[in-house]
This record gives C-alpha cells, sequence and structure tokens, in this order.
C-alpha cells in the first residue's frame, strides 16, 4: 500500500460529515482497506454545479415586471425582493439561492480553469408555475418561450458574471426544453434559443478553439457538442444529451418520424471514434445517470412490502429493478462505452440531486460516473457543488464537496454558510478516481459497516435523516452502483436461493 497522504482540510472536512452519522465512524476507518494510487502531478482545479432548477418566480408579486422587461434587467428587479431569504428544503431554488450558490463557489475557488454544469437550468413544473403567476399568458406560446429563455439568460449570464472569461461547459437537462419535461425537441426552438448562451460561456480563449460551426450542428439537432478540454492536452469535453435515451423521453413537439434516440448514439459513436482517431483522451459531461434508478427501485420495493403486510404475507425478498433508460438502451449506450473505455477518462452526470459515484461497464472495461448533487433542494437534500483538480493523466485526481450548512434556518445571502464537506480523496482513501478505484470503493461500501454510513450521510449531502435511503433499503441502492444493467442488477439485489 502506498503511504497516504493527509491533507488537513480534507481530514477536517471528513470529520464534520463524520460527525453528522452520530456512529463515532473515523475517517481512517473509513479508508482504510481500500488501496491508494500513486499521486500525480495536479491540472488547475475546476467547478462542478448542477440541477440549479431556477424559480424566478418564487415571488410570485415580481412577475408583472420580470415579463416586461428584458433578461439585463432582471438581477435588479430580483435583489429587490423583501427579506432576501433563500428557498427553503421542498422547493426549487429561487434568486437568493442562486446568488447564494454562486457566492460560494467563488470563495471555494476564485480562479478556476473552467466550470463543468450537467444541466436542469429550468424549476421544474415551469410551465405551470408560470401560467398560475401570468394567467393571462396561458396557453400563450410566444410569451412562456420568452420568459423561459430569459430565465435560463439570467442564469448562465449570473453564472458567466461569477467567474469572468473562465470556461462553462454546459449540458443540456430533462427540464431544458420549451416543450416540458423530458421533451427537448431535436432540431427545435430551445436548443436553437440557448446556442448562442452555450457559445458565449466557452468564453473567447476556449471559443477560439472550438469548432463552432461543428457545435452549432450538434447542439441544434440533439443538445450535444465536443470541444477541448480547457487545460488539458489531448483531452476532449463531450457534452453528451442523455436525456433523450430515458424511459421518460417524449418527443411530443418534434416530427413523428424523428428518431432521436438513434441519432444520438450515432453521433456519440462517431466522436468517441474521432478522437481515438486523433490519439485524445474524453471526458463525457451529462445530465441522466446511466443505470438503474436506486430510488424508483427501493420505492416499488416498499410499497410491495407493505401490501404483503396489509394482506397478512411476508415482504418480497427483491423487486424488478426500474431503468433510467428507456429498455435496451442502456445496453446500447454501455457498448458504445465498453468499446472505447480505454480513452474515456470520466463520465460527470447530475439529475438524481444526490452525490453518488457509479461504475459503467464489465470488469476491465469500466468507465468512472461521477454524480454532483443539486443547488436545488427540492428533494432534501443540503445544496451542494463541487470542486475537482484533475491528475496529470486526464483522470479526475479528487473532488471536494461543498454544501449549505444552515438552509433550515431560512437564512439570507449574507447569513448563508457553505463549508466543504468531505474530499474523496480522504474519504475513500483513492487517488485518482480510476475505474479500478472505484471499484475497490464500491466493494469497500458493500463490505464495510462504517464505509456504509458514510456513504449514506454523503449520497444525502449531510442529512441521512430525511434520505430515502435507509439500512433496510441501502442494499438495493449499492446494487446500483456498479450493476448497470437490470439483468446484472437482478443478481445482486435478488440473489438466487
Amino acid at each position: 500500500m502506498v503511504k497516504r497522504r493527509i491533507w488537513p482540510v480534507w481530514a477536517m472536512a471528513v470529520a464534520m460529515s463524520l460527525s453528522l452519522l452520530g456512529a463515532g465512524v473515523s475517517a481512517a476507518q473509513a479508508a482504510e482497506p481500500v488501496a491508494v494510487a500513486t499521486l500525480t502531478t495536479e491540472a488547475a482545479p475546476f467547478l462542478v454545479v448542477s440541477d440549479l432548477h431556477f424559480n424566478p418566480l418564487d415571488d410570485a408579486s415580481l412577475a408583472a415586471r420580470l415579463d416586461a422587461a428584458p433578461a439585463k434587467d432582471w438581477p435588479a428587479i430580483l435583489d429587490g425582493t423583501p427579506g432576501r431569504h433563500l428557498s427553503p428544503f421542498g422547493r426549487d431554488s429561487n434568486w437568493f439561492l442562486l446568488r447564494s450558490a454562486f457566492a460560494a463557489m467563488r470563495q471555494a475557488q476564485p480562479h478556476p480553469a473552467y466550470v463543468l454544469h450537467t444541466g436542469d437550468m429550468l424549476a421544474h413544473d415551469f410551465r405551470d408555475t408560470f401560467e398560475a403567476a401570468l394567467p393571462a399568458h396561458k396557453g400563450d406560446e410566444a410569451a412562456y418561450r420568452a420568459f423561459a429563455l430569459k430565465t435560463v439568460t439570467t442564469l448562465m449570464e449570473t453564472l458567466r458574471g461569477t467567474f469572468p472569461g473562465v470556461p462553462v461547459l454546459t449540458a443540456l437537462g430533462n427540464n431544458d426544453s420549451y416543450c416540458g419535461d423530458y421533451a427537448v425537441q431535436p432540431n427545435g426552438p430551445f436548443l436553437g434559443d440557448t446556442l448562442p448562451l452555450l457559445i458565449q460561456g466557452f468564453g473567447r480563449g476556449l471559443g477560439g478553439r472550438a469548432d463552432q460551426d461543428g457545435v452549432g450542428r450538434d447542439w441544434r439537432q440533439a443538445g450535444n457538442y465536443v470541444i477541448p478540454h480547457p487545460t488539458l492536452k489531448g483531452v476532449r469535453i463531450l457534452s453528451f444529451d442523455t436525456v433523450m435515451l430515458t424511459r421518460k423521453y417524449k418527443n411530443g413537439c418534434g416530427r413523428p418520424d424523428d428518431t432521436p434516440q438513434d441519432t444520438t448514439l450515432a453521433w456519440l459513436h462517431q466522436a468517441l471514434a474521432d478522437a481515438r482517431a486523433a490519439g485524445d483522451s474524453v471526458w463525457l459531461i451529462t445530465h441522466v445517470v446511466p443505470g438503474i434508478d436506486g430510488f424508483a427501485t427501493a420505492s416499488n420495493w416498499s410499497k410491495a412490502a407493505k401490501a404483503a403486510a396489509a394482506a397478512g404475507q411476508p415482504a418480497p425478498a427483491c423487486t424488478a429493478p426500474v431503468e433510467l433508460f428507456a429498455p435496451g438502451l442502456e445496453a446500447r449506450f454501455e457498448a458504445e462505452l465498453a468499446q472505447y473505455h480505454d480513452i474515456i477518462k470520466v463520465l460527470f452526470a447530475g439529475h438524481i440531486h444526490m452525490d453518488d459515484l457509479r461504475l459503467v461497464g464489465p470488469p476491465g472495461a469500466g468507465v468512472p460516473v461521477l454524480v454532483t448533487p443539486a443547488v436545488s433542494p427540492v428533494y432534501q437534500q443540503s445544496p451542494s457543488f463541487k470542486l475537482g483538480q484533475a491528475a496529470a493523466d486526464g483522470a479526475v485526481a479528487h473532488l471536494t464537496t461543498y454544501y449549505l450548512t444552515n438552509l433550515s434556518d431560512q437564512p439570507s445571502v449574507t447569513g448563508a454558510h457553505w463549508v466543504p464537506e468531505y474530499d474523496t480523496a480522504e474519504a475513500w482513501g483513492v487517488r485518482p478516481l480510476t475505474p479500478d478505484a472505484l471499484r475497490a470503493v464500491i466493494a469497500h461500501i458493500r463490505d464495510s459497516g462504517p464505509a456504509r454510513a458514510l456513504y449514506r450521510s454523503i449520497y444525502s449531502v449531510a442529512r441521512p435523516q430525511v434520505s430515502a435511503m435507509i439500512p433496510d433499503n441501502q442494499p438495493l441502492y449499492l446494487c446500483a452502483l456498479d450493476n448497470t444493467l437490470a439483468d446484472a442488477y437482478t443478481r445482486c439485489a435478488c440473489p438466487a436461493p
């Protein structure tokens, strides 16, 4: 075993998260069984943020003024809200939570090399919120589109303004659409309208290195693009829209003969083939996590157990897995990753609002999946973001999660308290986050009680007391960490007697 190096800020952050468990788990207990990789020279720091879910109508009294004003005037209007309190647990991000998160990112790292944004800019049920606040616009498609675009513009321009000149690389989320949730239209107006914002986010330096014609074509077609990595030579970033692969996706606004799943998978194959031909490695950024929906699967098991108890029968031993992707598409997606696993260093995702990790692919062909939790506290986890560094070989060296500690107190922007929760290197004893390292971490979480307790706290971003993951159903979540195909998951969760 390589001797582990202790970093004081990480040790403090881990101790903070472990104290929330109330179980007396130490960082050494959590990390000890996992072998530590040799330390490598690190590249410049970067930030990852996901699931912002901005709701500018949290104060509905501002609706008419926002509707009448251009996006550039929105910050001044939104700043006028009395109290300036952050949106509470159970609601999407209001303006002040958004501002607080961006300020905390800047405090954590004033000069990041780049920002990765893994999607979901618009709040949940955004059209319903818009029409409730502005009933005169009910059914007015042009008015809704204009308001939604101003919302996205305000969010993206505020993030860019927080880090002037720093590239912001965005992936498309399932709520990022004019047509509704999981319904972005290929070659539709939302993708066309947001293309200038996407390109502006690259900044002058990175934008000058990008194939802007190719970016425009690919983004408009299906929300994808390829761009050189901002700091790592010989690495490309592929922003890939997994929303179109999900079981919930419906192309309700598109043409009946569209085949967006085939189109976007063909794009991924070609983009990976081009990278290999050029001798480049790849980072993937996307929104929807591949694999099994642990929350939905565990919820189905809980419902079945309650029904069995009501009928006086024993609880079922397990339940069928719920896939995040549509039937057959997970296998097709994983086949692409497996074919190019040697050049894919990492896949960044969001969507589930929790802090998670996964390993996609068979032994020897795995791809690390690193999931960033949400800023929006709508699903009860603490608002959060990540600060990371890349290793010189293009792998992710480590990630630190930062979170808002006092949202329950309904703080104002000035009273919000953001701190580090944990760092992957200290919590799990691995560095960098390679496929072999993640495989060891996952095995350790399954085998160790203290590690399982730590994982529960990390998953809910320091709020295990409200997490849907509890000790009784945790095995169903743990099987999803490296069993991303339904058959493999079933063998893990429902072993033969």
